[in-house]
């Protein structure tokens, strides 16, 4: 019994420390977003940190939608499409049409950037 509860305590150990470090990941990257804005677009830090929040509440979904193995590629694409949408609608009460439209072109780059190095999927 105690070999079987020390495996389950070193079990629940690793995952802890692996959601740690993934939440560590997902923090950097968040400041190096929020960073960007503010080099490439010129956002004030409250715009930043409000158009960080907007993308970041949207992250779980995405990922939702590309695990799902049961979807195909189109139907993937048009949910994802929803979510863009949503997503987008929220920026508009932050953002000046313009504004949007420089953060969809970064968006765009990075993405582009990401499909030639070979870590993305179109």
């Amino acid at each position: 019994m105690k070999k079987i509860l020390a495996l389950v305590t070193i079990v629940l150990s690793v995952c802890t420390l692996a959601n740690a470090q993934n939440g560590q990941r997902g923090e950097q990257y968040m400041q190096m977003y929020k960073q960007r804005l503010k080099d490439s677009l010129q956002f004030s830090d409250a715009k930043a940190d409000s158009v960080a929040a907007i993308v970041q509440s949207y992250q779980p979904k995405q990922r939702e939608i590309f695990m799902d193995q049961s979807m195909s590629r189109e139907d993937k694409m048009a949910r994802m499409k929803t979510l863009q949408d949503e997503r987008n609608q929220k920026l508009k009460g932050i953002l000046t049409d313009d504004e949007l439209q420089k953060l969809t072109a970064m968006e765009e780059r990075a993405r582009q950037r990401r499909m030639q190095q070979g870590g993305g999927r179109q």
